[in-house]
């Protein structure tokens, strides 16, 4: 029996039966993976998570119904980067974002063709605009909503990833590599070592645009300021007068989903080894250093975003402990769309 859905815009009257919609999918997120946050089970929270992203500039939602109930909703955001801005080497410069908490539905069959039809309504508004890089957020744990992305158009673009604060065991080869913490006066250092990062991240198969030339005035001013605030930190890690590598931490900004982060919870910003030193120990020397740390500055946990793509980059992480938390999809449109008009 096929259901059918009356897809609509979404009105602020329809926020409570979002809410609780959200609340009860992020109960079953939270059942599988433990490192998500319990604040968001509570459906108060999500309204109020909810009633601020309906109020942003630049976003706009729609609802399913059967009849006169509520089963699904997905809210957009329109986001414009700077060709300069340190963002634009990870987001396209006009971009739709569905967020983690932009989303949900029922929990049986009828999620899939809800989906479908709320996706179908905005994206035909959002392209019309010319926006044509769409992205979602959904939990990694969640394989329905993997695959109706998937059969959406959708492929994945990064991993949210996070573990506890507990240390890691030292390796002796660490004992030949020195971790010290970052001053002003090593910023032309960290300069070097970041546009080390983006190189690796333009080759495949990960084949991210190398913009440091266009990025770099704003990724230099947000090292920076982590070097001049002491709750953030950046780690170098050097053998006798050679810099092998580096890790960059900040404290209680928000990088990751709103609701799938911790409270007390340390972004892992930047992992860096230079290419011929790796395999020898230095990213874990430089982990091993961060999370203590992280624990010993009141983090219970540590999160990052790594490519999918990034082979390399998964492997290290999931040998130390990282989970994945959130996918990030993305779907690139055909810019023909625009003309190519029946």
């Amino acid at each position: 029996m096929t259901v059918r859905f009356t897809v609509r815009d979404v009105a602020v009257s329809d926020l409570a039966s979002c809410a609780s919609l959200l609340s009860s999918r992020h109960r079953r997120d939270r059942s599988r993976n433990s490192l998500l946050p319990s604040a968001f089970e509570s459906t108060q929270q999500c309204l109020e998570i909810l009633q601020s992203l309906f109020h942003q500039p630049a976003t706009d939602g729609a609802v399913a119904e059967i009849g006169s109930e509520i089963v699904a909703f997905m809210f957009g955001q329109q986001s414009l980067h700077a060709a300069d801005h340190w963002l634009a080497q990870y987001f396209p410069p006009r971009v739709i974002g569905i967020p983690l908490h932009g989303h949900a539905g029922p929990n049986n069959d009828s999620i899939v063709p809800s989906y479908r039809a709320l996706y179908g309504h905005l994206a035909d508004r959002w392209t019309a605009s010319g926006f044509f890089d769409h992205r979602v957020d959904f939990a990694a744990t969640d394989e329905i909503q993997r695959e109706l992305w998937f059969e959406l158009g959708f492929g994945a673009l990064t991993k949210y990833a996070g573990r506890k604060t507990t240390s890691i065991d030292s390796n002796p080869i660490h004992q030949e590599i020195t971790i010290r913490q970052a001053m002003l006066e090593d910023h032309a250092e960290v300069e070097r070592l970041e546009k080390i990062n983006s190189r690796f991240h333009h080759l495949g198969p990960v084949l991210w645009p190398f913009l440091w030339k266009d990025v770099r005035e704003s990724a230099s001013g947000l090292s920076k300021y982590a070097l001049s605030r002491d709750r953030h930190a950046i780690f170098l890690a050097t053998r006798q007068a050679e810099t092998l590598g580096m890790q960059i931490l900040f404290s209680g900004m928000a990088f990751g989903p709103q609701i799938a982060t911790r409270e007390q919870s340390v972004y892992l910003f930047h992992a860096i080894v230079e290419s011929n030193s790796r395999g020898e120990g230095v990213g874990r020397a430089l982990l091993k250093h961060a999370l203590d740390w992280a624990h010993d500055s009141g983090h219970s946990t540590m999160t990052l975003h790594y490519a999918a793509m990034n082979q390399v980059g998964e492997s290290f992480w999931e040998n130390h402990g990282f989970e994945t938390i959130v996918y990030s999809a993305g779907r690139h449109i055909d810019e023909r769309l625009s003309w190519a008009r029946p």
